[in-house]
């Protein structure tokens, strides 16, 4: 006779969590906003029930000069890594944590990872331009050129930097404006500014040019500076050049703004003067002064004004008073 007698083998937390990897790598752009989710890991448990539930934590990290609560979050159920902060490329670059996923039973197994977080770059910086500098004033740098000067001729080189890194510190040199275009050029990627040809007799002894630098991110970032080029053979010829400083285009658009609007405020002023003086006009003409006429006789001189060196009442000749309203009023005021 056969009996099958089953025989039930209850499980026991003998297996750690385990993760896919050892380590891993997360990228986040700089500039993200904060709680942004940056990477999930993942740890699997053979066992049952309790024994498989994984709380996942962070043990520690690299970051030592802020609390680690302050970089990175987790959620301990998914094991997702959150962002808890805006992070930039240009002061904080990567760093490590350890991740550990502990099982619920007893005693409790567990297991850790590093996950390296790499922050990546974004063309967030405008390139800054290191020579010609700019004076406080904001006047042009100037550089002397000899009138000598063949083609070819290195005038000097722009020098300047991108706080980026990889393509949006990648710099090129345009040559925006210039008093004669045909006389210089520029390297578009070592800023080297040469002279195109000789210079003429037709041509001006001093020259400005407006140099841009344009970064390869996406979008572009560019900076400009102006420069101003004297061409002379010694400093006591290009002297005078260099005190002539060109008027400033701000200050004379400044100007300008002022000189309009004072002529729009005196342009009110002369339309107010004249709209009061008609409005006072036309008060007068709606109230106005009523001329009464008497023409007296020898019997009444109520109301009346006579010629003087009357005194028998009589006149020579027709003569014929008018005296307005009020006039006649306070005569007649007088007389009672």
């Amino acid at each position: 006779t056969d009996k099958t007698i089953p025989v039930p083998i209850s499980d026991i937390n003998d297996n750690p969590p385990a993760f896919e990897k050892p380590s891993y790598v997360a990228y986040i752009p700089e500039n993200n906003p904060s709680g942004m989710s940056i990477f999930q890991v993942k740890a699997f448990d053979p066992d049952l029930d309790r024994n498989a539930q994984i709380t996942y934590s962070i043990l520690n990290s690299n970051v030592k000069d802020l609390p680690l609560s302050s970089y990175v979050s987790i959620n301990s159920e998914t094991g997702t890594l959150y962002a808890q902060r805006s992070f930039d490329y240009e002061q904080f670059r990567e760093f490590q944590i350890q991740v550990q996923a502990q099982d619920g039973g007893s005693p409790s197994l567990n297991n850790s990872a590093t996950v390296k977080v790499c922050v990546l770059d974004q063309n967030d910086n405008t390139p800054q331009i290191l020579y010609p500098s700019q004076t406080t004033q904001g006047s042009s740098f100037f550089e002397m050129v000899p009138r000598s000067a063949d083609s070819g001729y290195l005038v000097t080189k722009v020098v300047a930097v991108d706080a980026d890194s990889g393509h949006n510190a990648w710099l090129s040199f345009h040559l925006l404006q210039a008093t004669e275009p045909s006389l210089f050029t520029i390297g578009s990627h070592t800023g080297e500014i040469q002279t195109a040809r000789a210079l003429l007799e037709r041509d001006i002894t001093k020259q400005r040019l407006v140099i841009m630098v344009r970064d390869n991110g996406q979008p572009p970032l560019s900076a400009t500076t102006s420069l101003n080029l004297v061409f002379a053979e010694n400093f006591q010829e290009a002297l005078p050049e260099m005190n002539s400083q060109p008027n400033n285009s701000e200050d004379q658009s400044n100007l300008q703004f002022y000189l309009v609007l004072t002529l729009i405020l005196v342009s009110f002023l002369f339309l107010v003067a004249v709209i009061l003086a008609i409005i006072m006009k036309l008060q007068r003409s709606r109230n106005p002064t009523f001329l009464q006429c008497f023409i007296p006789d020898s019997h009444s001189k109520t109301g009346a004004i006579f010629p003087p060196n009357y005194e028998d009442g009589t006149l020579p000749y027709s003569y014929q008073i008018c005296l307005s309203t009020e006039s006649r009023r306070n005569e007649l005021t007088f007389l009672q």
